[in-house]
């Protein structure tokens, strides 16, 4: 689910529970890239279990820590990934309200060749 300025986040999912129950489908598959001191929080937990709640079917929760992006400049260091314990227990508050959740095992972070990264170099003419 991606915010948009045109329709909220609650918009959102009830257009995918639309679509889910027409198709009768098992369930949607939901990522969220977790920020440190952002959304990695229990609250954040919540808060995402609270929207995902009404969708029919079996949703699946896959988080993905954030890898930094140097090539962002001075507004992608602002942002750190979360730490394991953080994402452990987002992961675990989800799990026991019956959501299947999942971390994406980060790999490649130390070339800017992970997940959400892109390596942008620029060379003064």
């Amino acid at each position: 689910l991606v915010p948009t300025t045109v329709h909220s986040m609650a918009e959102l999912r009830d257009a995918f529970a639309q679509v889910l129950a027409e198709r009768n489908d098992r369930g949607l598959m939901v990522e969220i890239a977790l920020i440190d001191g952002v959304n990695d929080g229990l609250a954040d937990a919540e808060a995402l279990h609270a929207l995902l709640r009404p969708l029919p079917g079996k949703t699946r929760v896959n988080l993905i820590p954030y890898n930094v992006n140097e090539g962002l400049g001075a507004v992608g260091r602002q942002f750190k990934p979360s730490s394991s314990s953080s994402v452990s227990r987002f992961q675990k508050y989800l799990i026991e309200r019956e959501l299947i959740c999942t971390v994406r095992e980060t790999r490649g972070d130390g070339e800017s060749a992970a997940c959400g990264q892109l390596a942008v170099s620029v060379r003064a003419p």
